[in-house]
């Protein structure tokens, strides 16, 4: 059977009408796709960015305490130098954390603006889709950073307090010289003997030839010892020696 013209442009017309409905289906899917996906990632772009202001402000909250403590001197020059490098250090930690928040704070902007192109329909939806979650991706990474700055400035406080208030070092102990015992001092001088080494013993009464009670330097010349020591012996010096004279000599 042959066709005619018209029945062939009425199919054509057909099959154009249904393939033309089938791509606007497949566009509002698509679209609704994009819609969830760009919010999505809007939201952990907002998040993260609110983490990025806050460790920013912290980060500065520290660099201010590192710089009222450098201005509140320290105890040594040690602790004055080390006290200026901290504070530095934590006002350049406080310095790169803001610009991280800035950068956060951008992305989550970019992942806002890509939710709203499509919603609105003004964008191909995988491209608004690509930005957004470019834009979510930027985001965390500029709060990772706000956060380590954060942590290196809250540490360079504490150094710079703990370099102000480091007491100066103990002066070092006095060396001992380590010697022997301690041994008496003794005083030696010099004088003339009164005593000689001999006989101490004597029998009195037996050298008291005469009976009177002492003994006189011709009676003490039997004993040798006491003829030399006569006169050590004599404490009276009277030329006889009685018993108790002779008592502390024997």
């Amino acid at each position: 059977m042959k066709r005619s013209p018209t029945f062939s442009l009425l199919a054509l017309a057909l099959l154009g009408a249904f393939a033309a409905g089938s791509v606007q289906a497949q566009s509002t899917v698509s679209s609704s796709t994009a819609k969830t996906a760009t919010s999505d990632a809007a939201r952990v772009a907002a998040a993260e960015a609110d983490v990025a202001r806050n460790q920013a402000q912290a980060a500065r909250d520290a660099a201010q305490q590192a710089a009222a403590s450098k201005r509140a001197g320290a105890l040594t020059s040690d602790g004055t130098a080390n006290a200026q490098y901290h504070a530095y250090a934590a006002d350049k930690s406080s310095v790169q954390a803001q610009e991280a928040a800035r950068d956060a704070t951008q992305a989550a902007n970019q992942a806002g603006a890509a939710y709203s192109a499509a919603a609105g329909g003004t964008r191909q939806s995988d491209h608004a889709v690509y930005q957004a979650r470019q834009a979510a991706n930027a985001a965390q990474a500029a709060s990772t950073q706000a956060t380590a700055a954060a942590t290196e400035a809250s540490l360079a406080a504490q150094a710079t307090t703990d370099a102000v208030n480091t007491p100066p070092a103990p002066p070092p102990p006095t060396p001992v010289t380590t010697t022997g015992p301690t041994e008496p001092q003794v005083t030696v001088t010099s004088s003339p003997s009164n005593s000689i080494v001999g006989d101490y013993k004597i029998d009195f009464a037996a050298m008291d030839s005469n009976g009177n009670g002492s003994i006189s330097r011709s009676e003490a010349k039997s004993n040798a010892t006491l003829t030399a020591e006569f006169d050590a012996v004599d404490n009276n010096h009277d030329g006889r020696l009685d018993q108790q004279e002779l008592a502390g000599w024997m």
